[in-house]
């Protein structure tokens, strides 16, 4: 298994990964997202195959400070609990360092067992058990 950036190099790997939600990913949309300057994509590759696919953001702060958001990780169906997204996430925390980001953090549910414990090998830590997060719709 390999870690590397989404590029334009790679973008079709991603036209045949299915995630939880089988998101559907097409070359216009994936160039786009690449284009925004604080926007970066992960793809965890197996045998020439993307098995893995995670995607964030820097953050930057008003006292000039940079945190990174990783917004989601994916490992298809068949792959999940291999080490694979643990790896996956020691890369992208890898390059958020390299970034300057003081911290990056994630957010999932206690309910989401596997996760909580690739994070957590990872080097992941939860300090909070009351935290809410709120989201607002169109």
């Amino acid at each position: 298994m390999k870690c590397e950036f989404l590029s334009e190099h790679n973008l079709a790997l991603l036209f045949d990964f299915v995630d939880d939600q089988n998101t559907k990913y097409n070359e216009d949309t994936l160039k786009a997202f690449l284009s925004e300057k604080n926007a970066f994509g992960y793809i965890a590759e197996d045998n020439g195959k993307a098995v893995g696919f995670a995607y964030g953001y820097v953050l930057n702060e008003p006292d000039g400070r940079k945190t990174y958001y990783l917004h989601a990780i994916d490992i298809m169906a068949g792959y999940q609990n291999l080490g694979y997204g643990t790896e996956l996430v020691r890369y992208v925390y890898a390059h958020s360092k390299s970034l300057g980001c003081r911290k990056m953090f994630l957010l999932t549910n206690t309910g989401n067992v596997s996760a909580c414990r690739c994070y957590e090998k990872a080097g992941g830590t939860s300090a909070a058990a009351d935290v809410i997060m709120y989201e607002y719709k169109k």
